[in-house]
């Protein structure tokens, strides 16, 4: 739900600039045909722009207006909340515990939610304006139904005794009786321009935007200055026709007193005079001001620039930046992989998932290889995208849920997790989480679907049954090999202790003499990008082993930094 409002926040925000620049830059012009095209792409192109996906490597100022908004909009779910609930320094006890118990969430039953709300508001406005629409339409059928018809030079002329009825739809042409008998020529040669340009699609579009986009007055402004230009463009079309125009602007400010009964419709006098007539007065604009359309350029680049997102790898890794301060337990936070491993975990335990696939049961396997590469089913060539774990992930699970509730069966998608011990810590942290993501997407998909957000009710229609194969290929990390890592064991009393460049058995060794009489310890785990995730493994290993008391780890991935300067 938030996320289509966030659409339409940022369609709103596209239509805006288009109906300033085009104010600004175009309205003046005699290009009619130019200035509608314009009209009609440029509002097509504020629907489609924000559904644009563009990552850019740092967010920068022009995003964190969206970022706020969309932070607004986009409620995180209860599942985001457990998930930032365990970062939190009180609940990271024994997050290196060999039995990796998760932490319980909290059941803080379903608040209001105000965007239900505004998506209840906006779909009765947009009901409503549809139904203007329609009671238009209708309205016009009955009258070509009371009147008489002909065929008239390839179009339908229908003549009705009512006054000041001219107007054009599809292929029809209705005049007054009044202006069929007395200025025959003139607004039946006006009314054929508007069906000879075809200006009915365009106002059928432009009421499809306003019914998306009722509550908008940028988008009753847009049309307002395309019907302008439907007038420019049909008076010009009549004044090319040989038709002098002293008298037609003459007959337009006798036809300007007349009332707007079929507002869907194109009218002799649906402009505003003044501007008519200027336009008629107006010397021709250069041809070469169509040039002027490449401000779009600029103007569509800095939108996709304020609409991207910051990477997903710039995402994961400001979550797991620490925050340095004397207060130790403030500062402490868990290791992304470690609570992304504890998420899934609870989540297999919570959608009921058993160690052994259960008959019926689909199984997926995402592989990560020793270069970061990925494939899923091994189906494809490897890749080091998460967006190929986006897309083919979302795909696969997507499509099993159909097929489970096309055959009434539940749905019971496993998906393993295996990596190379080669593989990278980074890019494990960077999948996990772009899985985590792809599953929330579905959820929100399937809540929506049932009309319901509640946990337990998605736990079991589509459950989060994600499983961790023992890491293979490449051998244990040599224990006395020394470790491109830098280590700091902390205690809540002041002590500490610096570690740089040890082997796996130094470091057993210098734990076990630094935990002894103390009864917490937080471990600063420094290392670089690109380290495999096998001495990862390997460390954790070790410090579980030489510390079964409450233990805290710290991690931090930028290679090159200290911890001092990762604070700045």
């Amino acid at each position: 739900m938030g996320t289509f409002l966030f659409y339409l926040f940022k369609s709103t925000l596209c239509l805006t600039v288009l109906y300033f620049v085009f104010r600004l830059c175009f309205r003046g012009d005699t290009l009619f045909r130019t200035n509608r095209f314009l009209l009609l792409g440029g509002t097509l192109g504020c629907l489609l722009l924000p559904l644009v996906q563009v990552d850019v490597a740092q967010g920068g100022l022009w995003q964190k207006p969206m970022a706020a908004v969309e932070a607004l909009l986009l409620e995180p779910s209860q599942d985001d909340v457990g998930l930032q609930e365990s970062a939190r320094p009180e609940a990271v006890e024994a997050s290196l515990r060999a039995d990796m118990a998760s932490v319980p969430l909290a059941d803080e039953g379903h608040p209001f939610r105000w965007e239900s709300f505004l998506l209840c508001l906006y779909a009765g406005g947009a009901a409503l304006a549809l139904g203007f629409f329609l009671l238009s339409a209708r309205r016009v059928r009955q009258l070509l139904r009371r009147c008489p018809s002909r065929e008239y030079g390839g179009f339908r002329l229908v003549v009705c005794p009512q006054k000041n009825v001219s107007f054009s739809w599809g292929r029809t042409i209705v005049l007054s009786q009044d202006d069929y008998n007395r200025r025959c020529t003139e607004v039946l040669l006006h009314e054929r321009m508007h069906l000879q340009y075809r200006h009915t699609f365009d106002l059928l579009w432009m009421e499809a935007l306003i019914v998306i986009h009722w509550f908008n007055p940028v988008a009753w402004l847009l049309m307002r200055e395309l019907r302008e230009v439907h007038e420019f463009e049909a008076d010009n079309g009549v004044l090319s026709h040989g038709i002098d125009a002293t008298q037609y602007q003459l007959l337009l400010v006798k036809k300007s007193v007349g009332t707007r009964l079929y507002s869907m419709a194109s009218g002799f006098g649906h402009s505003k005079l003044k501007q008519r007539i200027n336009m008629m007065l107006k010397k021709r604009t250069n041809p070469a001001a169509r040039l002027k359309l490449l401000l779009f350029v600029p103007v569509v680049s800095g939108t996709l620039y304020a609409f991207a997102r910051p990477e997903v790898k710039n995402a994961v890794e400001q979550m797991v930046k620490p925050q340095v301060s004397e207060q130790l337990q403030d500062t402490a936070c868990q290791d992304e992989y470690e609570l992304l491993e504890q998420y899934f975990a609870r989540k297999f335990k919570d959608g009921g998932g058993a160690v052994a696939s259960a008959p019926g049961e689909t199984t997926h396997a995402l592989l990560v290889n020793c270069l970061n590469q990925v494939m899923i089913d091994q189906e494809g060539t490897p890749t080091d995208c998460a967006d190929f774990i986006r897309k083919h992930l979302t795909d696969a699970l997507r499509q099993d849920y159909q097929q489970a509730k096309q055959s009434g069966q539940p749905f019971r998608s496993d998906l393993q997790i295996q990596y190379d011990r080669g593989a990278s810590a980074e890019a494990m942290r960077l999948y996990l989480y772009t899985v985590k993501d792809v599953y929330s997407q579905l959820r929100c998909e399937v809540a929506a679907e049932l009309g319901t957000a509640d946990e337990a009710a998605l736990d079991k229609v589509f459950p989060i049954l994600v499983t961790f194969a023992q890491p293979h290929k490449f051998k244990k990390t040599d224990p006395l090999q020394a470790l491109p890592i830098e280590l700091t064991l902390l205690s809540s009393n002041g002590a500490s202790k610096a570690l740089k460049q040890v082997s796996l058995k130094e470091l057993r060794k210098e734990v076990e003499a630094f935990q002894a009489g103390r009864s917490d310890m937080t471990v600063s785990l420094k290392v670089d990008a690109d380290v495999p995730m096998g001495v990862v493994t390997d460390v954790k290993e070790v410090l579980r082993a030489a510390y079964n008391k409450p233990l805290t780890l710290r991690y931090t991935v930028n290679p090159g930094l200290s911890v001092e300067k990762v604070k700045e």
